[in-house]
């Protein structure tokens, strides 16, 4: 992975942005419109690669969710694709959106439904289907369009022979419909380039934003070659609400901005949203079919810039330097959920369920071999101390 240039050319970064809305643009006639929703607002559809899917430009990602009420509205404004999983936190989310799939009749038909759980080599075939089989139930519904198997962080934790067995055995008896993989740690360019090779995958749903991974978009216009349709996640770089605020001040929405961005790429098929509340549901709707204006793409570009050697990609690469191999990737992500997502809960219990070896208990004792394999120049030794401390609950 090449890192990002630290000094941004703004000039070249417009360039790419328009290109890449002129490349949009040129694809909408596949996107099919429906006047759903407040005022002129009106929802967009494209193909998921392959699959014979169409997925709304937004999808409703269920982390957090705890309000029906919120689904109902995000369906009557032409949202019909969900994303949930079957690990910690999701079980609550399920059994509503399941709540809500029960009283939908014929119209659970419209909806793409993506579950999905974490597999890892060793999990059997039998632990897989009882997975899907718990969703099922959970869900209320006898089938869920797409499976996903996730947080892979190589090449060896995706090729394991139980996940492709269980998922024919799943597909076969209408269980599954597609088979995806699901990613945003280190590792994960080289499991895209996997996954594309390999061909038993009909989707990607990959954390996509303008500030990582420059070679990204080259792997994603690959995989749409390949037929592999792609939803993108975490498009908003990291949430850092306080920058955000100071950007936002002349008016703009930031969340809206990012989503605009990453639609401008053809091969995207959706951008997967967290929402928390009805305000959300109306920007990013209102998001779809435009691109970002000038002082949109402005200030996504100074953000970019401040965010350089702030903002964790989650690439990996400082692992290769640690004496422990600490799972600094997945830490950082959690406490970026800690901090500026408002999921204390959730981000302490996925930190709770690292195994010991791979916690940062020890790091504040270290003389910080990360640092220097960090290719943005971050402080991650000092980052992980204070992660273990807001985590854990580790005095400081």
């Amino acid at each position: 992975m090449e890192p990002t240039p630290k000094e941004i050319d703004r000039r070249s970064f417009l360039k790419l942005g328009a290109a890449a809305s002129a490349l949009a643009i040129g694809c909408s006639s596949s996107g099919e419109m429906q006047a759903e929703g407040d005022g002129d607002i009106e929802m967009r559809y494209r193909p998921l690669g392959n699959t014979g899917l169409r997925v709304s430009e937004i999808t409703f990602g269920s982390a957090g969710f705890d309000n029906p009420a919120l689904l109902l509205a995000a369906l009557d404004a032409g949202i019909n694709t969900i994303s949930t999983g079957d690990n910690i936190g999701y079980g609550r989310a399920d059994e509503l959106i399941g709540d809500v799939i029960s009283r939908m009749g014929s119209r659970r038909d419209q909806l793409v439904l993506c579950a999905g759980d974490v597999i890892r080599p060793g999990t059997t075939k039998r632990q897989i289907l009882d997975s899907i089989d718990g969703q099922l139930r959970r869900l209320r519904t006898d089938r869920v369009e797409v499976f996903r198997t996730g947080g892979v962080t190589s090449p060896d934790e995706l090729l394991v022979d139980s996940l492709f067995d269980a998922f024919e055995a799943a597909r076969q008896a209408g269980k599954v419909l597609h088979l995806a993989l699901a990613g945003h740690s280190g590792g994960m360019q080289s499991c895209l380039n996997t996954a594309i090779d390999d061909g038993r995958f009909g989707a990607f749903f990959t954390k996509y934003d303008f500030v990582s991974y420059p070679d990204q978009d080259q792997i994603l216009q690959r995989a749409a070659e390949r037929g592999i349709g792609t939803v993108v996640f975490k498009v908003n770089a990291g949430n850092r609400q306080r920058e955000i605020r100071d950007l936002e001040a002349g008016g703009l929405s930031f969340r809206q901005a990012t989503v605009k961005w990453a639609l401008t790429h053809p091969y995207v098929a959706s951008v997967c949203v967290g929402i928390t509340n009805f305000d959300q549901i109306r920007e990013y709707t209102a998001a779809v079919g435009s691109r970002p204006s000038e002082a949109e793409t402005a200030m996504l570009q100074r953000y970019a810039q401040e965010m350089y050697d702030k903002y964790c990609r989650f690439c990996g690469t400082c692992e290769g330097k640690c004496p422990r191999q600490v799972a600094i990737a997945d830490i950082m992500r959690y406490a970026m959920y800690f901090k500026y997502y408002g999921r204390e809960k959730r981000s302490m219990e996925l930190y709770d369920a690292l195994p010991r070896r791979s916690k940062a208990s020890t790091c504040d004792r270290c003389p910080g071999a990360c640092d220097t394999g960090c290719p943005f120049g971050r402080r991650v030794r000092d980052e992980l101390v204070e992660a273990h401390q807001l985590l854990s609950f580790a005095e400081a």
